[in-house]
């Protein structure tokens, strides 16, 4: 599997999981086509792919990835319309992962979510990308690990090329996508480009590396049809981008595994209620002074039990993170969170028992006390509940 690389690149990926071994969980020690991907993302440069890899075990910590894929829930206005689809895989065996750019309602997605739970939902649709090209490297007998992204920007407007916060929400996801997915992508396409996305993509492509922008071809109305049908057979490419593929009952748009998104309809929309929050049962409220932070203790009884909580701010931000009180102390990096538009969720799957802190930040505020609402239960093994959350997602191969 690794005979393309040269003697240099086999040295330089043994020396660093030497570096790392202590660092990194066995799955990832095991795969050294990872260590391959972070070192030619840094030219090979031993040091700086080290320091890369640090940042991203933070960032894993910090944003749950380990167990993004069954224990995030997206809400119903993100499965049904954030574009971000399955089609299967190309001639080589590369994942195809489509996306109805165009048709994004920006406008009423940040009405109906917070950026966090839009970028978890991106999030977890790369790490089901993963597991699909890990069964699919097995399937085919060599190894496979990159995916192909067809962009569809047919219908974007000049409004939603200039809604800010899908651009800044955009440029972050490639910002982390960068930093954390290296030599992940085999191409992009973006087709049925228009005037408006000459206005959105210079923005963006001031944080693209050289090695994306590479990989990145636009087209217009015309030129892409057969370009795609090159690549990727046509019984597996949907009708509506020019192959053969459609629903059972003949529908060209593939509504069956197809999200187009559109325009959100307004019963998505969030009002933020903190007197809700603070009448839901089990629920505390406290006040958090300034340049003070706040550690509640839970005790945790059970191995593999389910540590779950919810929390709002009444304003602004607060820090979140979580620790232990044996073994590793740091198991979410304290990290800002905004509530702007409803409680924020989460939990953690506890190895260990122990005593487990929830902890609450507002060090980095030199003016403001901050008033938070939180209720936080644990459901263990043995709880009738436990299988029913323990189930996680499945995935459709």
């Amino acid at each position: 599997m690794h005979d393309e690389w040269t003697e240099k690149e086999k040295n330089a990926v043994a020396e660093l999981r030497k570096i790392m071994k202590d660092d990194v969980s066995s799955d990832m020690y095991e795969d050294k086509h990872i260590f391959y991907k972070f070192l030619k993302a840094r030219n090979f440069n031993l040091d700086q792919a080290e320091i890369m890899i640090k940042n991203h075990l933070k960032w894993r910590k910090e944003i749950q990835i380990d167990t993004i894929i069954s224990d995030f829930k997206p809400f119903e206005v993100l499965q049904k319309f954030i574009s971000q689809s399955f089609v299967g895989f190309d001639k080589q065996g590369c994942l195809i992962q489509y996306a109805a750019i165009g048709n994004l309602d920006g406008k009423g997605l940040f009405k109906s979510a917070n950026k966090y739970d839009v970028l978890r939902c991106v999030l977890q649709e790369i790490e089901k990308i993963k597991k699909r090209l890990k069964y699919k490297s097995v399937q085919l007998g060599k190894s496979v690990n990159q995916s192909i992204y067809i962009y569809n920007l047919e219908n974007m407007t000049l409004a939603k090329a200039t809604h800010r916060q899908s651009v800044e929400l955009f440029a972050e996801g490639i910002q982390i996508f960068q930093d954390n997915y290296p030599e992940f992508l085999k191409k992009i396409y973006i087709i049925n480009a228009s005037v408006y996305f000459t206005i959105a993509f210079p923005i963006i492509k001031r944080i693209l590396s050289g090695a994306v922008i590479d990989k990145i071809e636009v087209y217009g109305k015309e030129g892409w049809q057969q370009l795609l049908l090159d690549v990727i057979d046509a019984d597996v490419l949907p009708a509506f981008l020019g192959g053969n593929r459609t629903d059972p009952d003949g529908n060209p748009n593939c509504n069956s595994f197809i999200v187009h998104s559109g325009p959100i309809p307004e019963k998505y929309y969030l009002t933020k209620d903190f007197s809700k929050m603070m009448a839901k049962e089990g629920a505390t409220c406290i006040t958090i002074d300034r340049q003070s932070k706040v550690k509640i203790p839970v005790s945790v009884q059970y191995d593999g039990s389910i540590l779950n909580w919810e929390y709002e701010v009444r304003s602004n931000d607060i820090g979140f993170g979580l620790s232990s009180e044996m073994g590793e102390s740091e198991l979410i990096p304290v990290h800002k969170v905004e509530t702007e538009l409803k409680s924020e969720t989460g939990r953690y799957r506890c190895k260990s028992a122990d005593t487990y802190y929830i902890i609450f930040d507002n060090s980095y505020s030199w003016f403001n006390s901050k008033e938070i609402c939180y209720r936080i239960w644990v459901i263990d093994p043995y709880d009738s509940e436990y299988s029913e959350e323990d189930s996680g997602f499945q995935i459709d191969f």
